[in-house]
C-alpha cells in the first residue's frame, strides 16, 4: 500500500503545474495495452476568452475550448455519442479572436505604458520569472521576441537554424532587422544566435557562439555557462525538415511552403524531433535538491493532425547521455501537453521554413519532456 501511494505522488509531482495553466482537461482513460497518453491542460486565458471577454463571447475561442472538451472525453458516456454524431466545429482564425483584437488595438498605448512602469509579467504562456530558456528553429524570432519583451528577469538565447542572409531572404529584411532590433534592447541576458542546428544542438550552439564572438567578446563565455548550467526549458515550435541533410540545399516542399506536407518526409520529421529531445535533454538543468525547483524541460509544439499516426510525439522516448560513467542514465518522455494557444503569446506568428507564410496551427499542443532516472522509469 505504502509503495501505491509513493508511486500515485510520484506522478502528482510531475504534472504539469503552472499557475496559468487550467489542469481541468484530463483525458478520459482507456482500457489498452498501450501507455495511457499523457495528461492535457489548457491555458486560463483561453478558457476566460471564451466566457466573456468586455462582457462579450469570444467565438474563436468558444469553438476552440468545445473541441479541447470533445478531445478530452470530459462529458459522461451519453454526452460524448451525442458530441461525436453532431456536426463538426468549423474553427475560426487565431485573428479573429477578442483578445487579437484588443491587443492589436491597444498595442501602442499598452507598451508605452509598461515601458513607463517598466513592468513585465512573472508568467508568460508555460515560462516564469527567473527561467534560462533556449529557443530552436524560431523562424522569424518573433516567439523570442514575446518572451524578451514580456517576461521579468528572463535569460534567453534565440536560435534559428538558417543564416541571418537567410532569414532576410525568407521573412523580408527590413522585418527581421525590426525584430532583431527590438531583442537588442530587451538587455544583455538575451542573445541571438544563427545557423544553429536542433540535430546536433550543444555542438552547434558553441559554434554559432564561435562566429558572434566576433562582435561580441562574452557570448562564448555566456554559452558556455548555459551549457554548464543547464537550461530550464528548450522550445521548438513545429519541428521540421527543410533542407537535405547531405547538402543543404533546401527540400522542394520547403522552398513551396509545403514542408511537412509530404508523407515521404514524416519519418525525416519524427526522427529529428526525437534527434532533438535527445539533444535537448543533455543541456537541461539538472534538479540538484527537492528544496529548489525541478528539472529543465523539452517542450515541442506540435500539429497533432498532421500524420497524426505516424509522428506520435507523445510517444516518442529517447535514452539520455552522459560525459560520466558515474551518472546515471536517464530516459526522456513526455510528461503532459497543453493546448496551444497563440493569442498568450503575442506577436508571434507561426511561419513556415524558408517561405512568409504562416499555417493553421487550431489542433497544435504543446509537449512538454522531461528527464528520468532509469531506475524510476522502471517502477
Amino acid at each position: 500500500r505504502k509503495k501505491k501511494e509513493k508511486k500515485k505522488n510520484k506522478r502528482k509531482k510531475t504534472r504539469c503545474d503552472d499557475e496559468n495553466i487550467d489542469g481541468g482537461f484530463k483525458k478520459k482513460k482507456k482500457s489498452s495495452s498501450l501507455s495511457p497518453p499523457p495528461p492535457m491542460f489548457a491555458f486560463k486565458e483561453q478558457l476566460s476568452c471564451s466566457n466573456f471577454v468586455l462582457n462579450k463571447k469570444c467565438e474563436a475561442c468558444v469553438r476552440k475550448v468545445e473541441k479541447m472538451r470533445r478531445e478530452c472525453c470530459l462529458s459522461g458516456e451519453d454526452d460524448v455519442k451525442k458530441s461525436s454524431s453532431s456536426s463538426k466545429i468549423v474553427l475560426k482564425r487565431p485573428e479573429e479572436c477578442e483578445r487579437f483584437k484588443r491587443y492589436h488595438h491597444h498595442q501602442e498605448e499598452e507598451e508605452e505604458e509598461q515601458n513607463a512602469r517598466n513592468e513585465k509579467q512573472s508568467v508568460v504562456g508555460l515560462y516564469a520569472k527567473g527561467d534560462r530558456i533556449l529557443t530552436v528553429g524560431d523562424g522569424d524570432l518573433t516567439f523570442s521576441l514575446s518572451l524578451a519583451k514580456r517576461l521579468k528577469k528572463v535569460k534567453l538565447i534565440a536560435t534559428t537554424h538558417e543564416t541571418k542572409a537567410s532569414l532576410e531572404k525568407a521573412y523580408g529584411k527590413d522585418a527581421i532587422k525590426a525584430t532583431l532590433d527590438e531583442l537588442a534592447v530587451c538587455g544583455e541576458d538575451v542573445l541571438v544566435l544563427h545557423g544553429v542546428d536542433a540535430a546536433k544542438l550543444k555542438e552547434s550552439l558553441m559554434d554559432a557562439a564561435a562566429v558572434a564572438a566576433s562582435n561580441k567578446r562574452d557570448v562564448l563565455e555566456r554559452v558556455e555557462k548555459c551549457i554548464d548550467e543547464g537550461f530550464d526549458k528548450i522550445v521548438w515550435n513545429f519541428p521540421c525538415v527543410s533542407r537535405e541533410e547531405d547538402t543543404g540545399e533546401a527540400k522542394d516542399g520547403a522552398r513551396e511552403g509545403a514542408d511537412g506536407r509530404n508523407p515521404a518526409d514524416v519519418e525525416l520529421n519524427r526522427n529529428l524531433t526525437l534527434t532533438f529531445i535527445a539533444n535537448a535533454a543533455v543541456v537541461l538543468r539538472k534538479k540538484k535538491s527537492k528544496k529548489k525547483r525541478g528539472a529543465g524541460e523539452v517542450h515541442v509544439t506540435h500539429k497533432v493532425g498532421m500524420h497524426p499516426s505516424s509522428w506520435n510525439v507523445p510517444e516518442l522516448k529517447a535514452t539520455t547521455t552522459t560525459s560520466s560513467s558515474s551518472q546515471p542514465r536517464g530516459v526522456i518522455r513526455a510528461i503532459a501537453s497543453v493546448f496551444f494557444d497563440r493569442m498568450v503569446y503575442l506577436p508571434y506568428k507561426p511561419r513556415k521554413a524558408l517561405v512568409a507564410k504562416s499555417f493553421s496551427i487550431a489542433d497544435a499542443k504543446t509537449f512538454i519532456f522531461c528527464v528520468f532516472e532509469e531506475e524510476e522509469e522502471e517502477e
